[in-house]
């Protein structure tokens, strides 16, 4: 075989990169704030062009958020403020948005005023409840001497029974009511960004529709495929690396953590990979990801 100067100089370009890109080397500190680094020209379009002398396989793939949660009021109600927008980042607890709390407020106090008057009318039914056994020859101060059947008849006719129900019925909707109350301002459940928010002040509430999305931006992860016939190079704790396509002069590591155990109709087994760093990514992005055979 004859010497060909180029192609020894394609390899050591592609390598370079590689060791480079994915962290195989110390590299400059303000050019590894987020974990990325500069591609050559030369390098890139070896491994795009599938050089089998470097040795590298490329697949394509998508960002995608670990841990995220949609989330959404519980009642339909006037919307006071929003109090975040799209990209925002957030912190665990933050508020988010509320509701006008004027009509939960309200509910409140009518539960409240409601169970006064059922306890009040307990201790009315309960005198009455007294009267009723002493007529029947008992003593109400002693409860064990009663016999059941005469005991439920003095409930009923005093309206004791019924107190009770209402004052057991008016502490379920004050405690419904509060929930209400406490649901109408809506928080960051984690540390995240905000994405797909759909509404703003004084727009009516729709109970169970996503108002906003939060990302845990420290829980990104690149979904990719690869063919069958390569998944023996591809192993837990696997490290590849990550290139944006909106952005080819970055790259990202990430260690693949996740192998879903199925081979799909076009015989391709579905990955995951974490990122170490996904400063500059967003949720649904394409990327490619770049593993160099060993």
């Amino acid at each position: 075989m004859k010497y060909n100067p180029m192609r020894k100089a394609i390899v050591i370009i592609a390598t370079t990169f590689f060791l480079t890109g994915c962290g195989g080397e110390q590299k400059d500190p303000e050019a590894s704030a987020n974990d990325s680094t500069t591609l050559s020209t030369e390098a890139r379009d070896s491994i795009q062009n599938h050089d089998p002398a470097t040795m590298m396989l490329k697949t394509m793939g998508k960002v995608v958020a670990a841990r995220f949660a949609d989330l959404s009021f519980g009642v339909s109600l006037p919307i006071e403020q929003v109090l975040v927008k799209n990209g925002q980042q957030v912190h665990r607890g933050q508020t988010l948005a509320t509701l006008d709390p004027f009509k939960l407020r309200n509910a409140i106090e009518q539960q409240q005023q409601a169970i006064e008057q059922a306890q009040f009318q307990i201790e009315q039914a309960e005198l009455q409840m007294k009267d009723v056994i002493i007529s029947q020859g008992y003593d109400p101060d002693k409860p064990s001497s009663i016999p059941a059947d005469v005991r439920h008849n003095a409930d009923v006719k005093s309206g004791y029974a019924q107190a009770k129900s209402q004052l057991s019925a008016a502490r379920t909707l004050l405690a419904a009511a509060q929930h209400e109350l406490k649901s109408s301002v809506l928080t960051a459940p984690f540390d995240g960004v905000v994405a797909n928010l759909s509404v703003q002040a004084h727009q009516l509430s729709q109970p169970g529709q996503p108002v906003c999305r939060i990302i845990a931006t420290g829980d990104m992860e690149v979904e990719f495929r690869v063919m069958e016939s390569d998944l023996s190079k591809y192993q837990i704790g696997t490290t590849v690396c990550v290139i944006p396509v909106a952005n080819h002069t970055t790259s990202y590591k990430a260690t693949v953590h996740i192998i879903n155990p199925v081979v799909d109709e076009q015989g391709a087994v579905t990955l995951r990979a974490k990122l170490s760093d996904a400063q500059g990514l967003f949720d649904g992005m394409n990327v490619e990801v770049i593993f160099k055979s060993l």
